[in-house]
């Protein structure tokens, strides 16, 4: 069963490359950086940057092969795995990956509107 950091490293590369086919450099910046902050409260495990990257390059090979029903199921599982603070805060993380590169997508609010609801951020 992946941990929540695992399942957020994926929700991050949705948004970073799944939503317009371009990782540009400072997402790529951005989603370490996002993660980094989250990991101790996502993942006990992780005590490094080198436990960090085997987290990234493991959700690089899931989202690989990841489908729209394979997203739903990483949405609904990441939001059964923490509480509503941790939600918020995993989703501002997937914001300010978005806006990395300095353009928010149309796909990438929809993924992001998608994800909101999903957690109970927004109303339907």
């Amino acid at each position: 069963m992946p941990t929540p950091l695992a399942d957020l490293a994926v929700l991050t590369l949705v948004v970073a490359h799944g939503t317009d086919a371009d990782l540009d450099p400072r997402e790529t910046h951005v989603l370490v950086e996002q993660l980094g902050r989250l990991s101790t409260l996502l993942d006990p495990d992780v005590h490094s940057g080198a436990d960090l990257s085997a987290v990234v390059e493991a959700a690089v090979k899931v989202y690989g092969d990841l489908s729209v029903v394979g997203l739903d199921t990483v949405v609904a599982r990441f939001r059964d795995a923490v509480g509503p603070p941790l939600l918020a805060r995993a989703h501002a993380a997937l914001v300010r990956v978005a806006d990395a590169d300095g353009v928010v997508h149309t796909m990438e609010r929809t993924v992001l509107r998608h994800i909101a609801q999903a957690w109970g951020l927004e109303e339907p």
